[in-house]
């Protein structure tokens, strides 16, 4: 599994996109649930978008991890959530890696 250089990419964007967000305050705890949960989805768009497009075996094998793994995560994340009673809250810093990713994605389109 990929979870340790993933969720270092991870915590780089959160942290390269909180300027983006303009947001001052610190998130709370059901903001940053739905940022993780973001993150996630993003990054298994990303590999769905590597396994179509890619011809590199070495980059589809990688892509199918990723997606695999995030997808694993994601539901460790919501089924955590759902025994904590937490419910993620949209917040800008989602927004923002949503935007920037939905960019990205476009220019690769």
């Amino acid at each position: 599994m990929f979870i340790r250089p993933t969720a270092a990419l991870a915590a780089f964007l959160l942290v390269s996109a909180a300027p983006l967000a303009g947001a001052a305050e610190k998130p709370t705890d059901p903001q940053i649930a739905h940022i993780a949960y973001t993150a996630g989805v993003l990054d298994i768009e990303a590999a769905k978008l590597a396994i179509q497009k890619s011809k590199t075996k070495e980059v589809v094998d990688f892509a199918k991890d990723m997606e695999r793994d995030h997808e694993a995560v994601n539901k460790q994340a919501l089924d955590l959530v759902k025994k904590l009673k937490v419910k993620p809250e949209d917040n800008a810093t989602s927004q923002a890696l949503t935007k920037a990713a939905k960019e990205e994605r476009a220019k690769l389109a």
